[in-house]
């Protein structure tokens, strides 16, 4: 199909009812390929891989199926349908490079509202193609690229979490600046100078069938000299379909857990087409106040634990690291991944939210804290605590994961901290025990560690190279290096 006439045909107005029959189609022919590749190697004759005769064969029989199905549905003509089957399929939010599996699920599967317009930055020289709109009772997801000749996009962002962009609904006379949900997803595209984005905000599913108008205002650039910004503002214009909105399923729990000596309580679980969010309250994930009156936040050692899976690239955002353990959603028996770029959205009060990708099976959802605990995702099932980690062990295995080894101080040694701790009580913020030394990092730069009992935070103070630490050592009266417990 040639350019011209692909974009001659993505302007046609495609009816919610035939888009919904042509996702259906998609989902069959899906189903049918996926039969058809996970044949067992012996079972073809001619090769272990496919003949280019026997892939065309394949791509000709999707076609024939979700072709077939449409025609069934509909007597209008199946060429516009076609063209938005072929979205579904040559766009990148598809693709891996989309960090947000909700985002990617929702593409494949064809759900939500296909808006197909373009907008010309023409100061900028910036070509904006917003695509698709996905709307649930908690957030709304907007798929855009922008693309230039002339501007290098490389830097330019639509941070709605901690840049300066904003985006801004209109209704009638009504304006208001949307809030974000989590940071949304970005990719970009060097060869074509283009950047794919999954933007994340508010519910929109209260303005279903309204005309609405949003504007998106202001890039945010970043480079090595700190934060700039682009003075724009980007529209969109549309009415929203019944094919944008989805429902969310809550399911009310109260499943207590304990990992590393804190106890959790997972309050509720939602299941919508974007996500799965289980809710979570504990005995360390409300604002803590210090002794002067003022609050501040710790990370939670479960959100700690969610976190440690996780990995970043250029290219593709956040991934899982299969190396490393975390907290996980198994279904059907398959592993449910987080989704880590909605790692900052916010609960009420001492509320902490974890956030995973779609499951297909509901009703068999079980969530996994590393190897310590599995809590069944609904009503009946009861909790299984594997293990119950005492505080030496679990000092042990925060220090083993960074590869170190805390050894026992001496009699001598302990009198040497003691001494040290008396001399200088006023230099310390917080209370600190010496619970003993490090093993075999004598002439490294560190000058001591230390490890927060109430977040399970490792941290080292350094100097400048090895010969310093050890005559700073020296002179503190240290023949070692002292690992503190900062107590809360």
């Amino acid at each position: 199909m040639s350019n011209h006439i692909r974009r001659e045909l993505e302007k046609i107005d495609i009816p919610d009812e035939l888009h919904s029959r042509a996702r259906l189609g998609v989902k069959k022919a899906k189903s049918e390929l996926n039969e058809e590749s996970h044949t067992p190697a012996k079972e073809n004759k001619r090769s272990p891989g496919r003949s280019p005769m026997r892939k065309k064969s394949l791509y000709k029989r999707l076609s024939i199926i979700a072709a077939a199905l449409l025609l069934i549905a509909s007597t209008l003509t199946f060429t516009p349908v076609i063209a938005a089957i072929q979205e579904v399929y040559d766009k990148i939010f598809s693709s891996k490079h989309i960090d947000d599996s909700g985002v990617r699920n929702a593409v494949i599967s064809g759900d939500g509202q296909i808006l197909d317009q373009t907008y010309t930055d023409k100061r900028h020289d910036i070509t904006v193609h917003f695509h698709r709109v996905l709307t649930d009772d908690k957030e709304t997801k907007l798929l855009l690229t922008y693309q230039s000749e002339t501007t290098d996009l490389e830097d330019y962002y639509i941070d709605l979490f901690e840049g300066v962009s904003s985006i801004n609904l209109m209704v009638g006379n009504e304006k208001r600046k949307l809030k974000n949900v989590g940071w949304g997803s970005r990719y970009y595209d060097s060869k074509e100078n283009k950047v794919v984005s999954a933007l994340s905000f508010e519910s929109l599913k209260g303005y279903e069938g309204k005309d609405i108008r949003l504007e998106i205002d202001q890039l945010t650039i970043y480079k090595d000299r700190g934060r700039d910004s682009v003075e724009t503002t980007w529209p969109l214009h549309f009415t929203i379909k019944p094919a944008a909105v989805s429902e969310r399923r809550t399911v009310e729990l109260n499943k207590t857990f304990t990992y590393k000596r804190e106890t959790y309580t997972v309050t509720r679980v939602e299941f919508s087409k974007l996500e799965t969010r289980v809710v979570v309250t504990g005995s360390d994930t409300g604002t803590l106040t210090d002794e002067n009156a003022t609050e501040y936040d710790v990370m939670s050692k479960l959100e700690r634990q969610f976190l440690n899976a996780r990995k970043n690239s250029k290219e593709y955002g956040y991934s899982v690291n299969e190396k490393k353990s975390g907290v996980f959603i198994k279904s059907g028996g398959k592993k449910v991944e987080p989704i880590f770029s909605k790692g900052e959205v916010e609960g009420e009060n001492d509320e902490y939210i974890m956030t995973f990708a779609p499951v297909e099976n509901q009703k068999d959802c079980v969530l996994e804290v590393g190897d310590s605990v599995e809590i069944p995702l609904d009503k009946s099932g009861k909790v299984i605590q594997k293990k119950v980690e005492d505080e030496q062990s679990e000092i042990n295995a925060l220090l083993a994961e960074s590869g170190y080894t805390l050894v026992p101080l001496t009699k001598e040694e302990e009198k040497e901290i003691n001494q040290y701790l008396e001399t200088f009580p006023k230099e310390l913020s917080i209370k600190r025990k010496a619970i003993g030394k490090l093993k075999g990092h004598d002439n490294s730069k560190i000058l001591e560690m230390s490890i927060s009992e109430g977040s399970g935070v490792l941290s080292m103070s350094e100097a400048q190279d090895s010969k310093t630490a050890k005559k700073i050592r020296e002179e503190n009266g240290f023949s070692f290096i002292p690992i503190y417990l900062n107590q809360r």
